[in-house]
């Protein structure tokens, strides 16, 4: 069945359309072009637009309707043995992108019409704009806009808003839709087969502040809440209840004698989870009756607060930053998708330059816990901390990055048993080493990477079972012939990988081959590819693997691509049987 999507990308001018199309091109060539169609075109399907404001100062210049874009059309085959076939043996795919523009608003599409694809989608998704003249901003349709970290934080609603900042005042205001309903469906008699239903939600959100975006003082208040006539009633099953909420928050910034700096996020957020639950007495609502009259109050309102605040200094040589953030159990604000919740964080992060910033070390090291509330059976503590170290050069460099992760269990409410306590940390070293030798017309860069990771646990009585590490070794070697077009890459790969009970060694050389011709109109590469892989000091077999891509630009608007891949693995491990596979790729594309 032939299916044709249609679906919406963040590009509001051609150049960006061309990058759309050479990522998807590119993501065809590098992953496989039959599985990239399914996958591409629901990718494409499910991403909405997001228009960039658009300036009105320039709406005389802009054209009044333009239209541009992309369009390709490609073909694959794929054939194996000795494992059954992970792909069709012939596959097509057309994608497009036209992006029509009304005095400089675009408005893109994307087409994908593929053997892939078996079902038909919602046609198009979500528009919004937000021109702006001067200090004036007005937003319309679908948005996504952010007033602090912990009351509005990049909710997507559709509606209308404004912005305006005269001088040093600074005032928003949005209204719309931050849910639609959703109904049960009746076709099927559980919930794991069916959408989860959901009341329509209505909300708006005020701010207001004074100052520069450096320098300022915010003042935040949402409100939404859901209309418990948009749906019928919801089944048990489904725990779906109406909830109203209002949050207040305040946001502070400054910079004090050019160097230190303060930042304060903070929110105050009264949820009522479930509008039909039982209310309190006219006694007990008399002691806030402000509060009552702004929204529904019951025995399922919860009052939840969360916060951060940052100091810090930024000089010409050095930099330090300290930061502390609380976030109480399940804080929730209708005006965010997620936050990590019952969390207090210490973080501090110092950075040095030196040698004129050729040299930079830096990290931090924080330490973060749960069961804020004391609430608990068991208290969660951890500490995360990192260093890195880089010094650069133009014909040398050097990288060193260090980073632990660790979490240990303390008592709460109940003790815990040493038996059963998590005590673990994860260790993580990157370096990367680069030499660069030659000139103009030949180059020499070697490169060394190495990366070692490991899990230790802390407690003996599961250490045996739990603890693994890596370690992984990558030489490469690149010549480049810059004159001709040509370059070379040799490649040395080597990984070690232990747990309890098996290891792994993989290991192998590469080779790669770049050529430019024809004033770089034809671009050819291959790569050669053998990894021999020992299980527990056992031959397991060998795995071959070669590729060739060709592009050539037929014209400043036309180009076609070629990708040929073969895959061998002779396997000595009944679990990983040998097989062969081929595949090729041929694209064709056109900018309009």
């Amino acid at each position: 069945m032939k299916t044709i999507l249609f679906s919406n990308q963040t590009f509001s001018n051609e150049p960006l359309a061309k990058q759309a199309t050479q990522a998807i091109i590119s993501f065809h060539l590098s992953n496989g072009f039959v599985k990239s169609c399914c996958i591409t075109a629901i990718l494409l399907f499910s991403m909405s637009i997001r228009t960039a404001a658009q300036d009105i100062d320039n709406l005389s210049s802009q054209k009044p309707f333009q239209i541009s874009g992309t369009a390709g059309l490609g073909f694959g085959t794929y054939t194996s043995s000795g494992i059954a076939a992970r792909a069709k043996g012939f596959s097509y795919l057309f994608s497009g992108n036209p992006v029509v523009s009304i005095y400089g608003i675009a408005f893109p599409l994307s087409i994908v019409v593929s053997d892939q694809q078996k079902t038909f989608a919602q046609p198009f998704n979500q528009y919004g704009v937000s021109p702006h003249y001067k200090w004036l901003t007005v937003h319309a349709g679908w948005r996504s806009l952010t007033f602090s970290p912990y009351t509005l934080a990049g909710y997507t609603f559709l509606g209308a808003g404004v912005e305006i900042n005269p001088g040093r005042l600074r005032a928003a205001f949005v209204y719309g839709r931050f849910n639609k309903a959703i109904t049960t469906d009746t076709s099927t008699n559980t919930k794991y087969f069916s959408q989860t239903p959901s009341y329509s939600r209505k909300g708006y959100a005020a701010k207001l502040g004074f100052g520069t975006e450096e320098n300022h003082f915010d003042f935040i208040f949402l409100k939404a809440k859901d209309d418990t006539n948009s749906i019928k009633k919801i089944p048990e099953a489904y725990n779906v209840t109406a909830a109203e909420n209002s949050t207040f928050g305040i946001s502070m910034k400054y910079r004090l004698f050019k160097h230190f700096f303060y930042e304060s996020d903070a929110a105050l957020s009264i949820y009522t989870r479930d509008l039909r639950a039982d209310t309190f007495s006219t006694k007990s609502l008399s002691k806030i009756q402000i509060l009552n009259s702004l929204m529904t109050l019951n025995a399922s309102t919860q009052f939840l607060t969360a916060g951060q605040v940052a100091v810090g200094y930024q000089g010409k040589n050095f930099s330090l930053k300290a930061q502390y953030s609380r976030v109480d159990p399940n804080y929730q604000t209708m005006g965010a998708y997620y936050f990590e919740t019952d969390v207090e964080n210490y973080t501090i992060a110092p950075t040095f330059y030196m040698f004129k910033h050729k040299l930079n070390i830096g990290g931090s090291i924080g330490f973060q816990n749960d069961n804020i509330l004391k609430d608990k059976a068991q208290q969660s503590k951890k500490t995360i901390g990192n260093v890195t170290i880089g010094f650069n050069l133009p014909k040398f460099g050097f990288n060193m990055q260090y980073s632990n992760y660790g979490i240990r269990q303390d008592r709460g409410l109940n003790p815990v048993i040493d038996t059963l306590r998590v005590a673990r940390t994860n260790h993580f070293i990157n370096a990367m080493l680069r030499f660069t030798l030659g000139g103009e017309k030949i180059s020499h860069n070697f490169v060394l990477t190495g990366n070692y990771q490991a899990l230790v646990d802390l407690n003996s009585t599961t250490a045996a079972q739990t603890q693994t590490n890596s370690k992984t070794g990558n030489l490469s070697y690149q010549l480049g012939f810059n004159n001709a077009g040509l370059d070379l890459s040799l490649i040395y790969n080597y990984t070690v990988a232990d747990a309890a009970l098996f290891n792994t060694v993989i290991r192998g050389p590469s080779i790669g081959l770049d050529k430019q011709l024809f004033k770089s109109k034809l671009s050819l590469s291959s790569y050669l590819s053998y990894q021999l892989q020992n299980n527990n000091n056992t031959t397991s077999g060998h795995f071959i693997s070669s590729s060739f891509t060709g592009n050539y630009k037929l014209s400043k608007r036309n180009g076609i691509n070629m990708t040929l891949n073969y895959l061998k693995s002779t396997s000595g491990d009944i679990s990983n049987p040998a097989f062969n596979e081929f595949t090729t790729n041929l694209i064709y594309t056109y900018t309009f």
